[in-house]
């Protein structure tokens, strides 16, 4: 499927941070980033994804804009060609695929470290303990670790 860039210009950075929130929401598309441009505290968003979103997405953020006497430019790119895309958004390597590693394998590579012994505490969450003779919602005192609490 061909991305599709889109940009919208708008007066101010909380109105572009505003449109790129209803834009998101709008349609299914990846932001690439605002970008202060010169004049006026004017910033582009740039967005891109599938022709159909990205038109959706575009046209929600320049309502928006234009509701709030923002709106400076906006524009749909349908299929950008080769260099205008590559230039516009900024290329992520794709991550290196993980090896297949069989069971067998991988519990002889990985050493699960020896659990230590731990001190037993009392955790008389009233009580825990099934000897306790206390029951719910009695007092305190009838616990058999009355006192002891955190105490190994």
């Amino acid at each position: 499927m061909k991305q599709s860039l889109g940009l919208l210009e708008v007066s101010g950075l909380a109105l572009a941070i505003s449109c790129a929130d209803v834009m998101a929401k709008a349609a299914s598309i990846t932001l690439v980033g605002l970008e202060k441009t010169n004049g006026s505290g004017w910033t582009v968003i740039k967005i891109i994804g599938d022709v159909a979103s990205v038109q959706a997405a575009i046209s929600t953020g320049a309502s928006l804009a234009e509701l709030r006497n923002g709106l400076v430019a906006h524009r749909v790119i349908s299929r950008p060609g080769e260099g205008i895309l590559s230039h516009s958004v900024p290329v992520q390597p794709e991550p290196e695929p993980i090896p297949a590693v069989s069971q067998k394998e991988m519990a002889t590579e990985i050493a699960l470290p020896e659990a230590a012994p731990q001190a037993e505490l009392i955790s008389c969450n009233l009580c825990l303990d099934p000897a306790c003779p206390r029951q719910k919602g009695e007092p305190r005192a009838l616990c058999l670790h009355s006192g002891k609490r955190g105490e190994a």
